[in-house]
């Protein structure tokens, strides 16, 4: 060997070593990312399921639409938050971030509450905030729940009771005697939930030996004092799990007990933070940039132009204001965008949502643009589902809503009604004005209650209080005929309650009785009467005692002494203010409760990841446990393959054929009707999805995937009833599970009359009790019996009239055919 291969050796030698150590130190340094990594992993998951979230809400209302770059701004903005100044742990800047991060989007995006003064939030409406909290403040929990190790995988417990939160009236169980103090709907409810979570395994155990239950159910606000039903040290947070105890036995508390529990997950000094008022110029100067629009969405009746008129006043900045609706318009904004363009002026369309797709081609000349940095575009616009979504997802969407309560109501009616018009004289103008105020309140405030308030939702906005002051105007100047004084029984009453009662109110009212409703109000207020010191607005209200039980008419004919009245008057109000029984607050509550879970299981996502709805190994013995086999398929697939069997077993495998008349009746109406039910209700029974829906989870790949299926699946795991199952009407928010009970128990009685028919003749039916709400068209039925009693009886149809007597309970109801057949419900 010569001495150059020795030299040779000897530097592949080194070389060797030299890359042995840098493969060591490579490991160290992949093995530092590794840990890095582990170490943010759960923040990246967190910020991953928080866009999801954010991105789902479209599910909810179509004005939410957030894009990617706005959420990467968000994070953006999170990272340089002055809370991470002077931190250099990497632990604790990580939860700070964490922590910033969900306070950020629950404070622009889910406050619970709310200031009254300050109608504008950040993009979401009032009414969606809570949904929006509490699925928030569930995954704040999940994501920042302590881990015993990295490689743990984190604890499904808070998971599962999310889960059970949103299906817990899902699934059928054996009926039982319920607990004392609890109907049958809650202890059914208190059964499952005993059956799902093994937490709350001695859930009926632990609630027949507390003998305060009843007394704890009666409460109004029981979410103060949970008492412990479930199996876990008393000393831990109660907030997750009495939230679904609320979900199943205390309905109307869904939503307090969603505030404590956001409030217990994000900590006590969230919801401060949270209630303060956001600023139109710190967001304009924060988070709009030249190329970036603010959207200002207003409810109907809200004008939000004078918020930005007043902000560029104020910070001395040069504004166009151009209004849309018109050929020339178009033409103007697009001569002052390109004009602001280069100078950095500000401009403002008003009322865009009059021209949607003028909307479209301006989203698209946006992207084109190359703005001057001081530019701003301001866009002033009603909530209008055909706003278009690219628009939406572009630019920082503000919703400007009115407070609600009548105090609120009446602040802003005051702030409309110029000054000078309502001191014109005769001096009693003003208070007249303010009888019109407080009706106008009450007409609106009453819409949130509907269908206890009214039987519908009518449109009741500022443009009729608009021409109900011109029309009090016209008729007070044609009676003073310019006096100063106008006497109390000088006043046109019967003429102002007419006119608001059958034209500005009542003209948009097409129900009877809501008419009457509308009538008796006027005729309360507007009344010689409301001059006197001591007229009462509103009598006996609920909870006040002494000199308080009444409110009454405030003293004086000025505007001034009208709104001292209304700014000390009480925020909280009860429904006697609006004339509602005590218990119109908790029928409100609980709907919005239902309405809460119903748009959560919107925003529910498909998750194709091989997990469990429930744990398996916990429910061996549960009747309601989910079988899983490892057949690759995901977990919500298996889920709904439960569910759809637990369905099939409601629903009867075969209905009768139609029922073939005996001879001599094929002239009565009440059975022609009867078997044509009877054969729509076995059309519908084969048309619904329930066995399609098993085969399709069962085995997906050999049913062929159309739209119409993967529309009907999406909406059945959401919980959501398919609208191709909308066969007849059905109540506004009706889940699957509710449609599946009720319309099985539809089938049930169409099945019971044709076996009857078909047993005993058609005679039979006068002495069969009719669920009339289970028919597929109780309208057709009623209009069949008339014509069976008028046929029987050889009477005229015009000479019928409708007599409902309700008996008493266990009572014997005759029925013959004269007086016609019963019906119940």
């Amino acid at each position: 060997m010569t001495i150059q291969s020795l030299l040779h050796l000897k530097l592949l030698k080194k070389e060797a070593a030299d890359i042995g150590q840098k493969v060591e130190e490579t490991d160290k340094v992949i093995a530092e990312i590794e840990t890095v990594s582990q170490q943010y992993l759960p923040l990246s998951q967190a910020c991953s399921s928080m866009y999801f979230t954010m991105e789902s809400l479209n599910q909810v209302h179509f004005l939410y639409q957030y894009s990617l770059k706005m959420f990467l701004d968000i994070f953006s903005s999170v990272l340089v938050c002055s809370g991470l100044n002077g931190i250099s742990d990497y632990t604790a800047r990580l939860k700070i971030i964490t922590e910033e991060l969900f306070t950020y989007i629950a404070r622009n995006f889910a406050c619970l509450k709310f200031p009254t003064s300050d109608p504008m939030r950040r993009g979401v409406l009032r009414e969606s905030r809570p949904h929006a909290a509490l699925q928030i403040g569930s995954l704040f929990a999940l994501f920042l729940q302590p881990h015993t190790s990295q490689r743990d995988p984190p604890d499904d417990t808070l998971d599962q009771e999310f889960a059970v939160f949103l299906r817990g009236k899902e699934g059928f169980i054996s009926q039982s005697a319920p607990l004392e103090g609890l109907t049958q709907e809650q202890h059914d409810a208190a059964t499952r939930l005993s059956n799902r979570l093994p937490v709350f395994r001695r859930l009926l155990e632990k609630a027949a030996e507390l003998p305060e239950l009843t007394a704890w159910l009666s409460q109004a606000a029981p979410e103060q004092c949970v008492p412990t039903l479930w199996d876990s040290n008393p000393s831990s947070p109660p907030s997750p799990h009495a939230q679904a105890i609320y979900r199943l036995l205390h309905t109307d508390r869904v939503i307090a007990a969603a505030q404590q529990l956001v409030a217990s997950v994000l900590g006590p000094g969230f919801m401060p933070k949270a209630e303060t008022e956001l600023e139109l110029s710190t967001i304009t100067e924060q988070q709009l940039n030249a190329t970036t629009p603010a959207l200002l969405c207003s409810v109907t009746g809200y004008d939000a132009s004078g918020r930005v008129d007043d902000m560029a006043t104020e910070l001395n900045k040069p504004l166009s204001s151009i209004a849309i609706g018109s050929a020339e318009g178009f033409n103007q904004a697009e001569r002052a965008i390109n004009t602001a363009c280069k100078t950095g002026r500000w401009v403002m369309l008003k009322n865009v949502h009059l021209a949607p797709v003028w909307l479209v081609q301006l989203e698209k000349k946006l992207h084109s643009l190359q703005p001057h940095p001081n530019f701003r575009l301001f866009l002033t616009t009603e909530i209008h589902p055909k706003l278009p979504v690219n628009l939406l997802r572009a630019g920082r969407v503000l919703v400007f809503e009115p407070p609600p309560g009548i105090r609120a109501n009446l602040l802003r009616t005051f702030a409309t009604v110029p000054a000078a018009r309502m001191m014109k004289q005769p001096s009693e103008r003003a208070r007249l004005y303010f009888l019109l105020a407080w009706f106008h309140g009450i007409v609106q405030e009453r819409l949130r209650y509907v269908p206890l308030g009214w039987a519908k939702f009518y449109e009741f906005n500022e443009s009729d209080l608009r021409v109900a002051c011109d029309t009090l105007d016209t008729w007070i100047d044609a009676t003073a005929m310019g006096r100063t004084n106008l006497p109390p029984e000088k006043v046109p009453w019967e003429a102002l309650v007419t006119l608001l009662s059958q034209c500005i109110y009542g003209g948009k009212i097409d129900n009877v009785f809501d008419q009457r409703l509308l009538h008796s109000f006027l005729s309360k207020l507007f009344t010689p009467r409301s001059f006197e010191a001591d007229f009462a607005l509103v009598a006996n209200v609920d909870g006040a005692t002494g000199n308080q039980r009444h409110i009454t008419m405030p003293d004086g004919n000025r505007r001034d002494h009208f709104l001292k009245w209304i700014e000390e008057l009480s925020d909280r109000q009860t429904p006697s203010w609006l004339g509602l029984p005590n218990n119109a607050e908790k029928v409100l509550l609980t709907t919005q409760s239902s309405d809460l879970v119903s748009k959560l299981l919107k925003m529910q996502q498909l998750e194709d990841e091989e997990e469990l709805a429930y744990n398996a190994a916990s429910q061996d013995h549960d009747p309601n446990s989910i079988v899983v086999v490892g057949d690759g398929r995901p977990a919500w697939m298996k889920t709904l393959h439960h569910t759809a069997s637990n369905w099939l077993q409601l629903l009867p495998h075969e209905l009768p054929v139609n029922v073939a008349p005996h001879r001599g009746e094929y002239q009565r109406p009440a059975l022609s009707l009867l078997r044509t039910r009877s054969g729509s209700g076995r059309s519908a029974a084969a048309a619904s999805a329930a066995r399609p829906a098993k085969r399709y989870t069962y085995l997906p790949s050999e049913m062929k995937q159309t739209n119409e299926t993967r529309a009907m699946v999406g909406s059945l795991v959401r919980g959501m009833l398919p609208s191709s199952w909308r066969r007849y009407a059905v109540a506004r928010g009706c889940t699957v599970q509710q449609w599946i009970g009720d319309f099985a128990q539809r089938v049930r009685q169409l099945a019971a009359v044709s076996e009857t028919v078909a047993d005993k003749g058609a005679k039979r039916l006068q002495s069969i009790p009719v669920w009339l709400g289970g028919l597929l068209n109780p309208e057709a039925y009623i209009t069949a019996t008339r014509q069976c009693v008028a046929q029987a009886n050889s009477w005229s149809l015009e000479e019928l009239h409708l007599q409902v007597t309700i008996p008493d309970i266990g009572g014997e109801t005759t029925n013959d055919l004269a007086s016609g057949p019963s019906t119940t419900g």
